[in-house]
Formats: structure tokens, sequence, C-alpha cells
């Protein structure tokens, strides 16, 4: 091994990607087809959040070397934090036929299956690297987070006491206890184990959002809310549609049944404000909590700006609907049910990343621009077109929550 490659994987060790990099391309100057050294090279452009190059570098390490489990590890491992967890998954079983006795890959298979939400899967995978080797804190923290999306939260704390008790100092492991008490509604508790993460490593997004959920949690409200998202996010894929669709469903074959009790429309009311808070509650409660003193560092730049426009949208619903109620304009009251729709819009197109968030960012914009036209045609009192137009609105509101669905981060 050179003095470069030594001085990269030191470098890596003491979390400073970019000055491994560097001496990993000077490792790959003198040895271009050094397998080491790319894999090396992969890891520190990962950790700076650079997936093409990173991706490139270890499938050549790959190439040069397919026989060493390593070079598969460090690519599915790279193909992971890329957020392709099918190709990572692919990646980690080839690294785990040449190699079936490292608990480090299965450690990095349970973390995949869990990018997969496939629960039962994950925690198969962590215990598996815990029989191999008992005192593997990653894979005990792993284990923890399988455990507590399929309900089993005692067991779950007591995986975490475990890490911590193995390694003090391991953020994840602090992490992890905030997410549990999170789980078992006790905010106060959570926020002192983020802050403690956060303290180990302030880097930790793991950490930094889970900090930001706590303080939200403050509220009932949203600890309401909260409580429902951990809920749904325990049940399979195919259940969440079941029970989103099943749940609208339901609503409409009651509306249509004669003699409906007047209470029941309260409780439609109320399950419509619910199924509204299910979609806008993250921007919603971040733009309050930007009142907060502390919460506001919390919050990053992407959250800010999604804040922002959420409450930008919200803010011109509200005036509408204000405008409506002083006789401005019939036109205002539609306005301001349209606005109120594209809030929803706001919020779930910020909840994407990358190319999906310009798909779901242009729909609204179109959206936007269906039902401002719909408005100047309400003045005119163009009712055919009107109509015609606001059918576009709604019915393209409709395929753009279902679409939304399938457009996943």
């Amino acid at each position: 091994m050179s003095a470069h490659l030594e001085r990269a994987n030191l470098l890596l060790q003491q979390s400073r990607p970019a000055d491994a990099e560097r001496e990993a391309m000077l490792a790959l100057s003198l040895q271009p087809a050094d397998p080491g050294a790319l894999a090396v090279l992969a890891l520190a452009r990962a950790y700076q959040k650079n997936y093409p190059g990173a991706l490139a570098a270890a499938t050549e390490a790959v190439g040069l070397a397919p026989e060493y489990p390593y070079f598969h590890y460090v690519h599915a491992f790279v193909l992971h934090h890329a957020d392709k967890p099918r190709e990572a998954f692919v990646a980690v079983q080839e690294a785990l036929r040449l190699d079936p006795h490292d608990a480090s890959l299965f450690s990095l298979l349970a973390s995949i299956e869990l990018a997969r939400s496939r629960w039962k899967e994950a925690l198969e995978a962590a215990e598996q690297a815990l029989a191999i080797d008992a005192e593997h804190v990653e894979a005990a923290n792993l284990r923890a987070m399988a455990l507590v999306r399929l309900g089993r939260k005692e067991e779950a704390m007591e995986t975490v006491d475990f890490a911590l008790r193995r390694a003090p100092e391991n953020a994840m492991s602090h992490a992890n206890q905030g997410w549990n008490c999170l789980h078992r509604n006790d905010p106060k508790a959570a926020q002192e184990h983020f802050r403690e993460a956060l303290r180990l490593d302030p880097e930790l997004t793991y950490a930094r959002d889970g900090l930001l959920e706590a303080l939200k949690a403050r509220n009932p409200i949203y600890r309401g809310m909260l409580a429902y998202f951990m809920w749904i996010g325990r049940q399979s894929t195919k259940f969440q549609w079941v029970f989103v669709i099943g749940t609208l469903l339901l609503f409409r074959l009651i509306r249509s049944l004669p003699n409906v009790h007047p209470a029941f429309w309260v409780l439609v009311g109320l399950c419509y404000l619910f199924i509204y808070l299910s979609w806008t509650a993250v921007p919603m409660f971040n733009l309050l909590l930007r009142l907060d003193r502390f919460g506001r560092y919390v919050l990053t730049a992407d959250q800010r700006m999604a804040s922002n426009w959420f409450g930008l949208v919200l803010l011109g619903s509200i005036g509408c609907f204000v405008a409506a109620l002083c006789g401005v304009g019939g036109w205002t009251f539609i306005a301001a049910i349209m606005l109120l729709a594209l809030t929803i819009c706001v919020s779930v197109t910020f909840l994407r990343t990358g190319a999906h968030r310009l798909v779901l960012g242009a729909a609204t914009l179109g959206l936007a621009a269906i039902g401002a036209y719909a408005c100047h045609l309400f003045q005119l009192r163009d009712e055919a077109n009107f109509a015609m137009y606001l059918g576009y609105f709604f019915n393209g509101f409709l395929i753009f929550q279902i679409g939304s669905m399938f457009l996943r981060k």
C-alpha cells in the first residue's frame, strides 16, 4: 500500500473526505489501476455527496477486482447512499456470495432493506450480523430501527440500551434512542438524545431530522399527526394504499346514503381537516417553528424555502377568503379554495427531490395557471368555459395527488 493510500484511509477515519479524496487521487496518479485507491476515492466522494463520481470509481474498482467482496461492499455502499436501493441490494448480495461471514456486509444489507421499507428482512439481516459479531454496534442500531417499524418498541429500547452501553459516544445510538422516545410519545426525552447525537456528530441528518420532529411535537396537534405518520410509516406500501383509498371511498359511500345523521357531517369535516393536515403538516409546522428562537436554527435551507412557499400560498388563500367575506367578488371565494388546494401541491413538491420535485413543481405551476384562468372566466361570466376549466383544475389536482404517491422521495 502506498503512503498516499495509507493517508487517504486515515483521513477517511478522521471524517476528512475532501483530504482523503486528494490523497487517493495522488495514489492513483502513481498506480492508475489500483482498486484499493479507487475504493477509497469512491467512499470519499460518497461522503461528500458526489455520487456520480463515487459510482464511477466504485464500478471501476469492482471491474478490476471482481473476486474481492470488499469492492462489492463499497459499490453497494455508494449505491445505497445515492438512493438506489435496488441496485445496492444486488451489489451487497454479490459481496455476501463471496463472503457470507462478514458482519459488516449483513449490516449494510439491513440498512438497504430499511431503505426499501422491508422491515422483516432488515431485522433478519441485522440479527445475522449480530450472530457473527455480537458487539456490532451499527447492526444493533439497525436492528432497533427495524424493531420500531415492526411495532416492537420495548425490544427496540433494549437493543439501543445495549448499543449505548457498548459505545456511549456513538451518535447514531443516541439518535436511535431519540426516535424510540418519539415513537413512545415522549418528545422531551427525545430532544435530549437528539441534542447529544448532534453534539457528537453535528452533521448527522438522522438526528437533525429527529430533533426537528421533537420540537414540533411540543404542539399537541402536530404530536397527533406525528403519531399518525409513524403508524402509517410502519405499514407496508400496499396497506397504505388500501387505507387511504378505502377511507375516502367509505366516506363517499356514507355521504351518498339517505337520512345521514347531521353529526356525521361534523365527522366528515374533521376527516377532511385531518387529510389536509396529513398532506401539509410538515411545512405548516416548520413555518410555525421559525418563530421559535431555537427551532429556526434546526431547519435546513430547503425546509425554510418550502415553508416560505407554503406560507405565501396559504396567505393568498386566507386573503381571498377575507375578500370573499367582504363582498369583493365571487371569484375570490373560488380562488381561495384553489389556493388552499395548491398548498397541498406545494407541500408535496418540496417533500420530493431531484427530477421528481421538478415534475411536481411544473404540475403545480400548471394547476395554478388553470386556476387563474378559471377565475378570469368567472369574472367574464363565461359559465360554460368556467365550468370546464374548473373541472380541469380539480381533476388535475386529483391526478396530482395520485401521481405524487408514485413519485416517492
